[in-house]
């Protein structure tokens, strides 16, 4: 049966009197427990009639954590984006797209049965696209965090499912229009305050639903279409006349200078870097779907669904990544306001996604049903592009700020990690499910077939890359053109077969499920269900091998300390993933006014398929790559040239790339143990209580090894006794290997990721419209922080205590202890009005330092004692020398102010062990129908206000976040003749002053301030 309602259904038999339900409403994902007790029929008595009045939570017979939003939640939430993410934060247990405690890459999204997800894993978008289906067009949305019904898989997270509209045997439709724009959104958050460049937003659509044949063939469609003209992410300025910097809006680079490069760079070479601020990025989006459903007969029942989605959006570039060296700068990114990032440095993204699904349920007699749903989705995403169209080499300039950090000052040129990228995503997946209904069993067996293709072009650094150390090195170098000043870093890649055009890559996947479950009815109180399915991943694809490598005859270690021989043309073996589950629903009084419910198994997923692609696309078989640092480009003798394709090597089939990227045939898919608990319960006064407790544990973890890391060379003395890196003759920066200075594993950890969450929920219907919902969640998520990017320099984990092959478990990015959630709603006659709020701890951060112990990692800090333990080099600031005792005194002070770095004086800071303060936000929508006949069946006009953050326009602090003034305290400058660290205390980002206290407001006020969204739109 089709999700929603209403339904009627009516029992009958022989020597009893008939009954009927109505108002019927079937939720996603669950079966409905519908008790009929029918009269002796002895007595001849008119039909009963009952009218139903049904809690989905308590009689749907669900086992583990779940949380169904139907349509009228769904009109009723507010929301701007139009987004089901708006929605899935119903879920107690989520934090953003993160649920359970998992990284948001490990979800399964699906639009009716069908694999929605971004496969590849480029970017944060769950749905293929992005935001690829009309809100219009949605049913109803499921979020599964503990399912322990055996068909779901493909997640360690959560399983996401939308179902999309149907037709009825009455017409129907809508049409509507929306808008927001710069003078529907608040532009201060706390004491800052920004004049918010012009935007708008627009959204046109419209639905029509009906029959075609009434009673047995109907359809649904719906178009949308969103314009969109807005500022970047980031709101900053270069420094005008009389300006200062602020570390906030209003960068440390002078108006002047930029304008000087922008105009020498086009005079000299032709190239325009486009405007140094105040450019705005823009958007276009357009949505189809189309559906029918085929009542074939009594017994069969077809459904068949189309959907396309193009966009076009403008996206900045990216923060502080690199490719082919060593050298990162994790304290600064190339979109903060310390740099300039000129408007052709940004890239545009175009994605189109094409889905088709159909899906047959038969009956076979009294005994046996059969589900078969089967999908077909093509996408691309993304098709990158260069804004201006004309090809020219990355060139970023650093400049060290007051305490000697270096930090981004100027960016521009062709974005490092775009130029030529395409993405082909090709996804087929076949589900069947037979059940049999024997007596109290209901026994169902399936099967799952998955198959992905995956056709990249990732490119990286391939018109070129050079670094500048020193903003007067780069006008000598680029502007003066002086051949005696080199860049301090250079990298390129290219095509081995020697083209000029940015090849491309194919990495294949495929998955076959088998499952089988039983679902027993132990009594009419007591269901207990158990199954097995077990998945077979391969990877049925023939890549080259790299000759080159071969001859080489190397052997390297894992992360157990057993060797291997590199192989580039070796995906891992078929490595089963058994997922065994059982769950229970107990219905305590046999009223369902006291359920207990629950279960433990174990969860399967996917990975970003980029990681696989990563080891194709560095195989050294389709492209090579090369990078130097600091001696070796003037050894090499290179210098500033903007043809794109100069130092290309001249016979670029006969080179190793200095970076390889491999996988382990033994490497397991993620897999996680999940259990729960969970108590409803009917209080008096109509009050809903449920109570849950969760417990997940890490079965398998990708994790990203690199086997050419060496042991450390020294170890520091003092307090802080770790080990650091120093140049050796013959190796680069980090590495034990003379050829490769990066060779990542995609592997296995060894150590655990878990999550626990305690969540305690209220609700209650009020007979007079209102609606009442509140729920507490206290959670714990840790884990090895292995899980961000999409190169596999990404995917090895950076912030580290000490080892960076050996990562600490530590608190998870999207940890949240405390999560508090609340839905207020009223609906009566015409009127709508709803309060969605959410409050808890906005997030955690690490302190780490700033400076490069040798590995490149983001290294967590040592928590002096007193600050008298650490050694501080004195340096000049605005003219004033600041002494070492003044140093320490200003780091006591700070540390004794923070709450979380004065309780672990004397030892090595956690990963995210700083939490950021609570925050509270308040959302509202307003509908209000107006009916201009005075008949329901009449078409009516529907208003709409969505106000996001709407306390922010009351009280500027309110719903605004706090940030760290400053995560990086100390600067690394070396160590001294006893073996000792010597440090800088940092002051704040782009500014002279030193942080005296952990928060200030942030500075994204676009994503803070409140905003507006005007809609109406005519039902009919």
């Amino acid at each position: 049966m089709r999700v929603g309602g209403p339904y009627e259904i009516e029992v009958t038999y022989v020597g009893y009197e008939s009954q009927k339900q109505e108002g019927i409403f079937l939720t996603l994902g669950n079966s409905s427990i519908i008790d009929f007790e029918l009269s002796d029929g002895a007595v001849a008595i008119d039909e009963v009639l009952v009218l139903a009045d049904r809690d989905s939570r308590f009689t749907d017979g669900k086992t583990g954590s779940a949380v169904n939003i139907s349509s009228e939640k769904i009109t009723a939430l507010p929301t701007i984006s139009r987004s089901i993410n708006d929605f899935t934060r119903l879920t107690p247990q989520s934090n953003g797209t993160s649920f359970a405690g998992t990284n948001s890459r490990f979800n399964n999204y699906t639009i009716d049965g069908n694999i929605y997800n971004n496969n590849f894993g480029l970017g944060s978008a769950q749905f293929a696209g992005g935001n690829p289906i009309s809100l219009d067009a949605i049913e109803a949305v499921s979020v599964n965090l503990a399912p322990y019904d055996v068909r779901y898989s493909g997640f360690t997270g959560a399983s996401v499912n939308a179902v999309t509209k149907s037709g009825t045997n009455k017409f129907s439709g809508s049409a509507y229009y929306l808008i927001r724009n710069d003078q529907m959104q608040g532009n201060r958050v706390g004491d800052l305050a920004i004049d918010i460049p012009d935007s708008r937003n627009e959204i046109y659509g419209a639905t029509l639903g009906g029959p075609i044949i009434k009673n047995k063939l109907f359809f649904f469609a719906a178009y949308e279409r969103e314009v969109e003209t807005s500022p970047p992410p980031f709101i900053k300025s270069a420094a005008r006349p009389g300006e200062e910097p602020d570390g906030l809006v209003i960068s440390r680079v002078p108006i002047e200078e930029a304008n000087f490069v922008r105009d020498q760079i086009q005079s000299l070479y032709g190239y325009d870097v486009g405007a140094p601020d105040g450019y705005g990025f823009a958007s276009e989006q357009q949505r189809i779907n189309v559906r029918l459903d085929y009542n074939i007969s009594e017994n069969h029942k077809a459904s068949f669904r189309f959907n396309d989605y193009s966009s076009f959006s403008d996206i900045p570039t990216n923060n502080n990544s690199i490719r082919f060296i060593q050298t990162r700068y994790r304290n600064t990114t190339r979109q903060g306001v310390e740099n300039i990032n000129f408007r052709n440095n940004n890239y545009t993204n175009d994605r189109n996604v094409r889905s088709y699904v159909a899906e047959l349920n038969s009956i076979f007699g009294n005994k046996v049903s059969n589900q078969l749903n089967v999908g077909y989705t093509q996408i691309a995403d993304p098709r990158r592009g260069i804004p201006g169209d004309q090809a020219f080499p990355f060139i970023e300039v650093l400049e060290p700020d007051a305490s000697g950090n270096l930090l981004y000052y100027m960016t521009m040129g062709n974005e490092l990690f775009s130029v030529g990228n395409l993405l082909e995503n090709n996804v087929l997946n076949v589900t069947n499910n037979t059940t049999f209904f024997l007596d109290r069993h209901t026994v169902t067996a399936g099967v799952n077939f998955e198959y992905m293709t995956f056709d990249n072009a990732f490119n990286p650094v391939f018109n070129g890359f050079y670094r500048f150390i020193g903003y007067q090195n780069f006008v000598d170098a680029v502007i003066n053109q002086d051949q005696s000043v080199f860049p301090d870093a250079f990298a390129k890649s290219y095509a081995l077969d020697g083209s000029t055009t940015p090849p491309t890559d194919e990495t294949r996947f495929g998955q076959i499920g088998v499952y089988i479950q039983d679902e027993y009815q132990v009594n009419e109180n007591f269901k207990l269900t158990g199954g097995l399915r077990v998945d077979l991943p391969f990877y049925p694809i023939d890549l080259p091998q790299n000759e080159l490598l071969a001859a080489e005859n190397k052997t390297f270690t894992d992360n157990d300390g057993d060797t291997f021989m590199p192989d580039v043309s070796v995906f891992p073996d078929v490595n089963p993933l058994f997922s065994p589950r059982v769950g229970f629903n107990y219905d305590v009084n046999g009223d369902r006014s006291t359920v207990i419910r629950g279960g433990t198994g174990l969860f399967s997923g996917r990975i970003p398929f980029v990681w696989l692609s990563n080891q194709v696309n560095g195989s050294g078989v389709v492209r090579g790559g090369l990078g130097f640092e600091g001696q070796e480009v003037i050894d090499e003798g290179i210098v500033f040239n903007p043809d794109v394709t100069a130092y290309n090597p001249e016979n670029p089939g006969q080179t190793l790339s200095n970076e390889l990227n491999l996988t382990d045939t033994e490497f397991r898919l993620p897999q996680v143990w999940r259990s729960n608990i969970g108590l409803d319960q009917k209080l008096p006064g109509g009050i809903d209580l449920t109570l849950e407790f969760m417990y997940n544990r890490d079965v398998h973890t990708p994790v990203a090894y690199n086997a050419v890391l060496r042991d450390a060379d020294e170890t520091f003395n003092g307090p802080d006794q770790r080990g650091y890196w120093t140049d050796q003759p013959g190796l680069s920066g980090y590495s034990n290997d003379e050829d490769f200075r990066n060779v990542f594993y995609l592997t296995n950890a060894s150590e655990k990721a878990d999550y626990f969450a305690a969540t305690v929920q209220l609700s209650k219907q009020f007979d007079n419209g209102f609606f009442a919902m509140a729920a507490y969640t206290r959670s714990r998520a840790r884990d090895l922080d292995a899980a961000g990017g999409s190169q596999a320099v990404s995917l090895w984990t950076a912030t580290v205590q000490e080892n960076r092959n050996n990562p600490e478990l530590g608190f998870a990015g999207f940890d949240q202890p405390n999560r508090v959630i609340g839905n207020l709603g009223y609906q009566k006659g015409g009127t709508t009005l709803s309060v969605f709020y959410e409050g808890g701890d906005f997030g955690r951060f690490s302190y780490t330092y700033s400076g490069n112990f040798g590995d490149a990692s983001d290294r967590l800090i040592y928590v002096p004692n007193s600050a008298s333990e650490l050694n501080f080099e004195a340096f000049e600031l605005d003219g004033e020398t600041i002494s070492e005792s003044r140093q320490q005194a200003l780091l006591d002070a700070y540390i004794d102010q923070d709450p979380y770095l004065s309780e672990i004086r004397g030892e090595v800071a956690e990963r995210n062990g700083a939490l950021l303060p609570w925050v509270n936000r308040f959302d509202l929508r307003i509908l209000q129908d107006v009916n201009f006949f005075g008949k329901e069946d009449m078409p009516k006009l529907q208003l709409s206000f969505d106000f996001i953050n709407i306390g922010n326009m009351f009280k500027s602090e309110w719903g605004v976040p706090e940030v760290p003034w400053q995560r990086n305290l100390l600067n690394y400058r070396g160590v001294n003749d006893a073996g000792e660290p010597v440090y800088r205390l940092n002051t704040i980002g782009g500014t002279s002053e030193f942080p005296t206290e952990t928060y200030r407001t942030t500075t994204n006020v676009l994503g803070n301030t409140w905003r507006l969204q005007i809609g109406a739109k005519v039902i009919f």
